[in-house]
């Protein structure tokens, strides 16, 4: 049986940077729980599961903020949303996995 605890993808818990569009503005937030599926995003209103987003995530010391839209799957007023992928840049899957190796 797989615990409840064990994920199929090496997650990274970190605080930066993520910016996603509500509307026609743009909302600054943070990041806090990410992996190459998905992100957990910060912010006091959150968009409603099902929603799409468009986000940007500052991801590494370099400043560089890259481009991903998902899915928002989990949806927590006042605490933030679970986005799952479904365009992520293969440079930006690729600092996410460099996060992870770092943290091991």
């Amino acid at each position: 049986m797989i615990s409840p605890n064990s994920r199929r993808y090496e997650r990274v818990e970190l605080i930066n940077d993520a910016y996603f569009e509500q509307g026609h503005e743009e909302i600054a937030a943070s990041w806090t729980d990410i992996c190459s599926i998905g992100v957990f995003v910060q912010t006091q209103n959150p968009p409603p599961t099902g929603q799409q987003v468009k986000l940007r995530l500052r991801l590494g010391p370099d400043g560089r903020l890259y481009r991903a839209v998902g899915v928002v799957r989990h949806s927590l007023k006042w605490v933030g949303m679970g986005v799952e992928f479904t365009h992520l840049h293969p440079s930006a899957k690729t600092s996410i996995e460099h996060l992870a190796a770092m943290r091991v």
